[in-house]
């Protein structure tokens, strides 16, 4: 298939697969050549083995920031962004991220391509909640609440070592973007868990 006649039928298309390539190319040889000439050429950009973006739609594409966290959602399913991307959206971090961050039930992974660098961390099922759906073009992105991020940066950097005030405030979180009913929503979160340095972060905290 010609790069033009791809193109024309592929470009609405957000990402693509090996099944959508396979839907349009039926000779696997074919399809295999196509999709190693037009890597090299540029024509298309590889998120990951097997799943890919027409180069000249995320060009063109006027809100990459959601364009890539929709693409963070659709590498590794379920999942929702969260963590320092999240915080770094309210101002509740002093340093802006450099990766798109996320939470998912899966295995923790990490997928670096030409656009950014993918991170998954794994939670359990109980603590996957606290994320809202929003509408991308005719998709949708999966996000943490401003509560849920926090709690789930927490539960990270805590996970495994005993905290204290000093190593809070190490943290550089900026407390003064943050409501005290935010703050005890995020702390509701610790139901979920028996975790007890979580629970006795929040103790500190509030």
């Amino acid at each position: 298939m010609r790069w033009n006649t791809f193109k024309e039928k592929a470009i609405n298309l957000l990402i693509i697969d090996k099944k959508t390539f396979k839907n349009l190319e039926n000779s696997e040889s074919a399809l295999d050549y196509n999709i190693k000439y037009w890597l090299k050429t540029g024509k298309i950009i590889k998120l990951k083995n097997g799943t890919y973006i027409i180069k000249a739609k995320w060009d063109t594409e006027k809100d990459k920031g959601v364009y890539l966290e929709y693409i963070a959602n659709q590498m590794l399913s379920p999942s929702y962004i969260s963590l320092e991307y999240v915080l770094s959206k309210y101002q509740l971090l002093t340093e802006a991220p450099t990766t798109i961050t996320s939470i998912t039930t899966k295995s923790g992974r990490s997928f670096a391509n030409k656009l950014t660098t993918f991170n998954y961390y794994s939670i359990s099922e109980k603590l996957f909640t606290g994320y809202k759906t929003e509408k991308f073009r005719n998709a949708f992105v999966n996000i943490a609440s401003k509560e849920k991020a926090l709690f789930d940066f927490l539960y990270f950097q805590f996970l495994q070592k005993e905290p204290n005030k000093q190593k809070i405030d190490n943290l550089r979180i900026n407390w003064e973007n943050i409501t005290e009913k935010e703050l005890k929503r995020s702390q509701q979160f610790c139901k979920l868990t028996k975790n007890r340095n979580i629970k006795k972060i929040f103790e500190i905290i509030c």
